[in-house]
C-alpha cells in the first residue's frame, strides 16, 4: 500500500501519463527516508503497466508480473556505492537504446543522482534533452544543490515533504511499530523511513532507545567515555548527531557556556568523522567526555 504522503503525488503522475502528458525526465528530491524510492518503484511499474488504473499499475500484466519478480528487461538501475562514473551511465544509457522488448515503455532510475561525477553527469545529458522513443528517466537525490545546474535545468523537479509527526505515527503503527514516540521521531528527522529501518533492525544496530540508554549509563557512572565509544563506533556519525541535537536545545534552554562548548565540539568531530581512515572510537570518545560527569 502506497503511505498517504506519497499516493498524491503518484497518481498524479499516473493520470499525466495516461494523458500522456508525463515528462520523460523526473527529479524527485527530499530528506532521506521520506520514500522517494518506493515512489519511483511504483511510478517505473505503472510506466513499463500495459493495463494502467486510475490508481496506478494493474499489478496484473505480464510487465506487472515481470517486475514484481525482478527481471523485467525495460527496467534499469544505475546504483554505486560511491560514485556513479561515466561508464556506468553510459552502460545505462546504452540499454534505452531501441524498442522496449515488451513494446511498451523504457524506465532508467538513478536512485543517488547526485553521486554522479561530472564526466557522468554531462555523458547523461543528450538522453536528458533528446531521450529515445518512449523512454522515462527519474532522477533521485536527497541532495538537489549537489546535482549540476544543467542537469537540473533539463528535469521537472518534484519535492518529497516530510509528513507531519501525527501521519508518520500513525503509518508506523500500521507496521506494527506501535510504541514510537515524538522524541524518536525527532531523533530521525522524522523521516518515516529512517524510523522504520531503525527500529527494524533491532540488535544490529543502535536505535535511539539504545542510544539513550547509554547516555544514561554514562551519566550514571555506568559506562565510561571510552567503553561507549568502543561500542558505538561504527554509529559514530550518528550518536554525534543526535549528541549535537541535544547540546543545541540545552543551550537555548539554558544558554550557558558549556552547553555552546558542547554543541561546538560535535560540530568539531562531526566533520572530523567525514574524514575516511580517521579513528572514530577516539573521536566520539573525546566527544563523550564532554557529556559524562567522569570524563576517563
Amino acid at each position: 500500500m502506497m503511505p498517504g504522503w506519497l499516493r498524491p503525488l503518484l497518481l498524479k503522475f499516473t493520470d499525466r501519463l495516461r494523458l500522456r502528458s508525463l515528462h520523460h525526465a523526473l527529479l524527485l528530491s527530499g530528506t532521506a527516508g521520506t520514500g522517494k524510492r518506493v515512489l519511483a518503484t511504483a511510478l517505473a511499474k505503472t510506466i513499463l503497466c500495459k493495463q494502467v488504473s486510475d490508481e496506478g499499475s494493474c499489478g496484473q500484466c505480464q510487465s506487472c508480473l515481470l517486475f514484481e519478480a525482478g527481471n523485467h528487461p525495460d527496467y534499469h538501475q544505475l546504483v554505486s556505492e560511491k560514485q556513479l562514473g561515466v561508464d556506468a551511465v553510459r552502460g545505462g544509457i546504452q540499454k534505452l537504446a531501441g524498442t522496449a522488448q515488451l513494446g511498451n515503455n523504457k524506465v532508467l532510475v538513478i536512485p543517488d543522482a547526485d553521486t554522479m561525477t561530472e564526466a557522468a553527469s554531462n555523458a547523461l545529458l543528450k538522453t536528458l534533452e533528446e531521450p529515445t522513443v518512449n523512454t522515462y528517466l527519474l532522477l533521485l537525490t536527497s541532495r538537489k544543490t549537489a546535482l549540476l545546474p544543467t542537469i537540473l535545468s533539463r528535469c521537472e523537479k518534484h519535492d518529497i515533504p516530510l509528513p507531519a509527526e501525527q501521519t508518520v505515527i500513525d503509518w508506523l503503527g500500521a507496521q506494527g511499530m506501535t510504541d514510537v514516540t515524538p522524541a524518536t521521531l525527532k531523533a530521525y528527522g522524522y523521516a518515516p523511513y529512517t524510523v522504520l529501518d531503525s527500529l527494524q533492525e533491532g540488535a544490529g544496530g543502535l536505535s535511539f532507545t539504545g542510544y539513550q540508554q547509554g547516555i544514561a549509563d554514562l551519566m550514571g557512572n555506568k559506562e565510561s567515555p571510552r567503553s561507549l565509544a568502543v561500542k558505538w563506533q561504527e554509529h559514530a556519525v550518528q550518536v554525534v548527531k543526535w549528541l549535537q541535537s541535544d547540546a543545541h536545545e540545552k543551550y537555548i534552554r539554558t544558554l550557558h557556556s558549556d552547553d555552546y562548548r558542547a554543541s561546538l565540539k560535535c560540530q568539531q568531530a562531526s566533520a572530523q568523522l567525514q574524514h575516511p581512515g580517521v579513528n572514530k572510537a577516539v573521536i566520539l570518545t573525546g566527544v563523550l567526555a564532554v557529556f559524562s560527569v567522569n570524563p576517563l
